[in-house]
């Protein structure tokens, strides 16, 4: 690892990201010169993500107050982002619906609703392409549909649970739709989502180029420990942690003063939390 990055250590994912927000927030023109790694590792008995609803409130309400002066939705909150990795109104640990049956009912019912609601979704979510990616293979380079994840599953089975370490990875950048070279680009700024286990549990790994860390940071957090969650439950596994790379993180796109009423309610929470960062400069 760079020497320079900057660690979060926390383990909460409202103060990781809380903290994560602030080195941003600070940074010279809201970027920071070095990559980002964050790691959750608080989860409840259901392997739920442990929050602080005070934290998550402090960004909603903000998220809103700039959507309503903009007179339109110009930022998700953090359910609706969250929702774009894993749709976890849909699934529950505490009533769980059958793997497969959550992967029809989004390609045929969920995601159709989500194209309908918003132009931001007609190339796809990042859940749509870990179960419904495209590409072409075999003779005359046909046309398929890989559901990653359910692949994931059934060779976990099949191996019981003993499958390689290096196929259990989604991939969510597509080549051929998303190297177009265009100026700005929302989708996708995730890029790969791996998975790991060791006699703790199952970790989850996942890569961003980029990320705008007010925007999306949040609910991009959440929504990998959701399907953190999905996962570790049906490979019958503890969740472990969940581990984000960021190697260009950024405020977002918004102002800095946008952003200020926030940052300050933020500083004593995560004083509070006692939480270290390590690593280099800004």
């Amino acid at each position: 690892m760079n020497p320079d990055a900057i660690v979060v250590p926390s383990g909460n994912l409202s103060v990781a990201w809380a903290t994560a927000f602030l080195r941003v927030f600070d940074a010279p023109g809201g970027e920071l010169s070095h990559p980002l790694v964050l790691t959750v590792t608080e989860f409840d008995e259901q392997r739920e993500p442990i929050e602080i609803p005070a934290i998550r409130s402090a960004l909603d309400e903000t998220i809103c107050g700039i959507n309503r002066a903009a007179g339109k939705r110009k930022i998700q909150d953090v359910s609706a982002t969250a929702s774009t990795i894993f749709p976890h109104m849909s699934w529950s640990p505490r009533g769980p619906r059958p793997a497969q049956e959550l992967f029809e009912r989004y390609i045929t019912q969920v995601f159709p609703r989500l194209k309908k609601l918003s132009r931001l979704n007609t190339r796809g979510t990042y859940f749509l392409r870990m179960i419904h990616a495209t590409g072409l293979n075999g003779p005359g380079n046909k046309a398929k549909h890989v559901n990653q994840l359910g692949e994931i599953l059934r060779w976990w089975d099949r191996d019981h649970g003993q499958t390689r370490r290096s196929a259990l990875q989604v991939s969510l950048y597509d080549p051929a739709k998303d190297h177009t070279g265009a100026a700005l680009s929302g989708f996708p700024c995730l890029q790969q989502v791996s998975f790991g286990y060791t006699d703790q549990g199952l970790s989850v790994s996942a890569y961003y180029p980029t990320e705008y860390i007010f925007d999306r940071g949040y609910g991009n957090y959440l929504g990998l420990c959701q399907l953190g969650t999905f996962m570790a439950h049906e490979m019958k596994l503890p969740l472990n942690q969940v581990n984000v790379f960021v190697a260009l993180p950024e405020r977002g796109g918004v102002s800095k003063a946008a952003t200020r009423k926030l940052a300050d309610a933020l500083r004593p929470m995560v004083a509070d939390s006692a939480v270290a960062v390590v690593g280099g400069n800004q």
